[in-house]
């Protein structure tokens, strides 16, 4: 599969970063204290088969938010420039994590694009 769901997420994401949000692949980092976005690939798969060939390269990313209040806004813009970039929203989900009083508000994307055919 030659879809790079982080590269393509962090380019959507580019005008988040650039305002001085964070905006990287991995996980929560609880060194980090301050507000930030991860990126985490949720692997891809081929579809819309046509004579034994795939003829869509589909792959899925998850996008966290990680705060100390929840960003209800900050996700909705999310939501919006992923979707500008060619992803479409699977579902999302918003939570405080009670033990650490971490928000998280996490969203699902998808993206496809066609298949290269090879030789």
């Amino acid at each position: 599969m030659d879809v790079d769901i982080i590269a393509l997420a962090s380019v959507a994401l580019k005008p988040v970063s650039d305002g001085g949000i964070t905006v990287r692949q991995g996980w929560y980092d609880e060194k980090m204290q301050k507000l930030h976005v991860t990126l985490w690939s949720l692997g891809d798969y081929d579809g819309a088969h046509a004579d034994d060939d795939a003829e869509v390269e589909v792959a899925s990313v998850q996008v966290n938010i990680w705060s100390g209040k929840d960003q209800i806004s900050l996700k909705k813009r999310i939501k919006k420039l992923m979707k500008k970039a060619g992803f479409y929203y699977m579902g999302g989900n918003d939570e405080l994590e009670t033990d650490t009083k971490v928000f998280i508000n996490a969203m699902r994307f998808m993206y496809a694009q066609e298949a290269d055919k090879e030789e």
